[in-house]
């Protein structure tokens, strides 16, 4: 069964992906203060939402704290998330090989294998928009927390954790959904199918306990990430 989000969080997840986009095109530009009541007015949505979206992208590193004034855009280069997705690759690879050394439960198979049947329903869709890009944040970022965790190895999650707080570092610093290019979209939309297809493969592998294999694929699935990245910058 296909797992539904309350509206509040589908809408909080929205204007996360909106403000991603904006920041990411400069729409948004370094060092430029992001306050509640203007982001609402020009998104047309509630403050809720935005100022739960804020919070979400602080802790992602694309925003800083200024006080009461709201937050400031956080300065960035192409090559700052370039070595974050690399070393995101990098960790979430040293995991997997190591879950599956030590041999994944039936327990962490099924959770797995739904995180695929839910995938399959989103990335195969003939029309994809924003609403999509919300469930896959949710089902993507699923996948991989099951891999890192089943790793057990404290020092490696913690690694990762820190990490995320990088911009666009992080399985669930999604971008995609909105956009007026329809091209953009149909690019995104297929990097997300080539996503969905590296997780059976992935799963394939801790199955059938290939380490060396795992580890190889999860280091090029994070590639996908700065694939995606590099699509909305160049809009």
């Amino acid at each position: 069964m296909v797992k539904r989000e309350p509206v509040e969080l589908k809408l909080r997840e929205q204007v996360v992906l909106k403000l991603r986009e904006l920041i990411l095109g400069g729409e948004l530009a370094a060092g430029q203060r992001v306050a509640e009541i203007p982001i609402s007015e020009r998104l047309g949505v509630s403050r809720t939402p935005v100022r739960q979206a804020l919070t979400v992208l602080a802790q992602e590193g694309l925003l800083s704290a200024a006080g009461k004034r709201g937050y400031v855009v956080h300065a960035f280069s192409a090559k700052d998330i370039t070595d974050a997705i690399e070393v995101r690759g990098i960790l979430e690879g040293a995991a997997a090989r190591i879950a599956t050394e030590t041999g994944i439960s039936e327990e962490l198979r099924q959770a797995l294998e739904v995180c695929i049947a839910e995938g399959e329903v989103i990335a195969m869709k003939d029309h994809y928009g924003m609403a999509d890009d919300v469930r896959w944040v949710e089902v993507n970022g699923r996948f991989h927390k099951l891999i890192v965790e089943a790793s057990a190895n404290i020092a490696l999650i913690s690694a990762l954790a820190l990490n995320d707080k990088l911009p666009f570092a992080s399985a669930t610093a999604v971008l995609g959904g909105d956009t007026p290019s329809r091209i953009i979209a149909r690019k995104h939309h297929e990097v997300v199918r080539r996503a969905h297809a590296e997780h059976k493969k992935i799963v394939e592998a801790l199955c059938s306990r290939q380490g060396a294999r795992v580890e190889s694929l999860m280091q090029e699935h994070a590639r996908l990430a700065e694939a995606n990245v590099t699509l909305f910058r160049s809009t």
